[in-house]
């Protein structure tokens, strides 16, 4: 089981972001840009060595990214939408990503498999991503995956309609409080 760790502050200003382990070790460094076409991001080994690349190929709502290993394609991932959610999928993996994307919280599964929980923790610190992953191999991809998710989720809103959506919920929290 590994548990790692990513700082929210770097990952949502699209900066070259450390990956720690439990224990604050330094695993592996990410870099480049997402957001536009051709757009790639590169996952390396703190040394040095390239693990993964994700390139962006459509931007629309529902936008599409390939996965690189050691050169070669190895899958894609895609968001996708039904009439309650927005979820994701990591093809030919059958990987299904769901979650409370809002707050940050969400898992990926495989045929009912656990393949990566992420939660935002809160510390001292700041505002860290945990993520919880079963399977050491499979830890590279579900970074860059945890890094796309999270770009593409509705927080990204802008200020005005994420100050509309939290005046929205703000009433149902006070009722929910006020039971309690």
């Amino acid at each position: 089981m590994v548990l790692l760790y990513m700082k929210q502050d770097y990952v949502s200003k699209h900066e070259k972001i450390l990956v720690k382990n439990e224990l604050g070790k330094d695993l592996y460094l990410i870099s480049g840009k997402w957001g536009r076409v051709g757009d790639t991001l590169s996952l390396y080994s703190i040394d040095g060595t390239m693990l993964v690349k994700v390139k962006q190929t459509v931007l629309s709502l529902l936008p599409k990214f390939d996965i690189y290993i050691q050169g070669k394609r190895a899958g894609s991932i895609t968001k996708h939408r039904n009439l309650k959610n927005v979820y994701f999928k990591v093809a030919p993996l059958d990987w299904m990503v769901t979650g409370d994307f809002y707050n940050h919280a969400y898992t990926v599964r495989c045929k009912g498999q656990l393949i990566m929980e992420m939660n935002k923790s809160y510390t001292s610190f700041g505002d860290y991503y945990t993520l919880l992953i079963p399977e050491a191999q499979h830890a590279p991809i579900c970074i860059c995956l945890a890094l796309i998710v999270d770009d593409l989720t509705l927080t990204r809103l802008p200020d005005v309609a994420r100050k509309r959506f939290i005046r929205a919920i703000r009433p149902l929290y006070s009722i929910r409080k006020a039971l309690i």
